[in-house]
């Protein structure tokens, strides 16, 4: 398996690595205010049971102190996580779908995207997994954080969300960072669908829709966050999140001093 490489993309957040398709930098994104996200603080992933030992030491390169798993533990089992047994890392393992699995977008969703109805079912009902995430990258030490599941589109892709939106990234850049993941993990899709043309018994139009990651998905995901919640930062605050604890958040990501001339 060869990922795409940074120039073969021109993605600048994109980690160029052998044994892992959406691996990325939340650095490099301008806030509303016109300040910058700082880069090797904040990571999002897909699986690294393939990384390569080079691999490896690029991600140690970039200060990896603090890895996030957020798959749960049949998905953990069949794809072990090398990281977990690096002794210079904290690892934690912090599953978000325990209860509500990927298996069930469809559940209750109306319409061709299930997406949106998935994201808002996650936000209202796995607070406490969502609260235990964030706390953990709150009180993580100095270093960057890595945080995953399978593909780095659904459990990743809201919790990167969240970050971005706490630290008020402007909504055009938190879309495109949820969007960017169609085109880093088209391949790892053709192998989820292979797998399921395979097993049988699956709605592989329905499935295809799920693996997509629209723009509009993530603009419907934000716009319910602010008709419900008011702000990504009321959504915390109402999960249990103190004032500190997202100013500390906030500051995992941005530097007020990053302001151009």
């Amino acid at each position: 398996m060869t990922a795409p490489g940074i120039g073969d993309d021109k993605d600048d957040h994109l980690l160029a690595l052998s044994g892992a398709y959406n691996v990325r930098d939340l650095g490099g994104y301008r806030t509303r205010a016109g300040d910058l996200t700082q880069r090797r603080r904040l990571l999002r992933a897909d699986s690294p049971h393939r990384l390569t030992s080079g691999d490896l030491d690029l991600l140690l390169d970039t200060g990896l102190r603090t890895v996030i798993d957020l798959r749960a533990p049949h998905e953990l089992a069949g794809a072990p996580n090398p990281l977990g047994a690096v002794s210079s890392l904290d690892y934690l393992h912090l599953p978000l779908f325990d209860a509500l699995a990927p298996a069930n977008v469809h559940e209750g969703a109306t319409g061709p995207d299930p997406l949106p109805h998935f994201y808002a079912r996650t936000l209202s009902t796995r607070a406490e997994a969502l609260r235990e995430v964030m706390q953990a990258i709150t009180e993580a030490p100095p270093g960057a954080v890595m945080f995953h599941c399978t593909a780095g589109k659904d459990r990743t892709g809201l919790i990167a969300a969240l970050l971005l939106g706490n630290a008020d990234v402007r909504e055009a850049d938190i879309v495109a960072d949820y969007a960017s993941t169609e085109r880093h993990i088209a391949p790892l899709v053709a192998e989820f669908l292979e797998r399921a043309r395979a097993a049988g018994g699956t709605d592989i139009e329905a499935y295809g829709r799920a693996l997509r990651s629209r723009p509009e998905t993530m603009q419907r995901v934000l716009a319910d966050i602010a008709r419900t919640y008011g702000s990504v930062p009321d959504y915390l605050a109402g999960i249990g999140l103190d004032s500190t604890q997202l100013a500390r958040l906030a500051a995992r990501l941005v530097v007020a001093a990053s302001r151009p001339g």
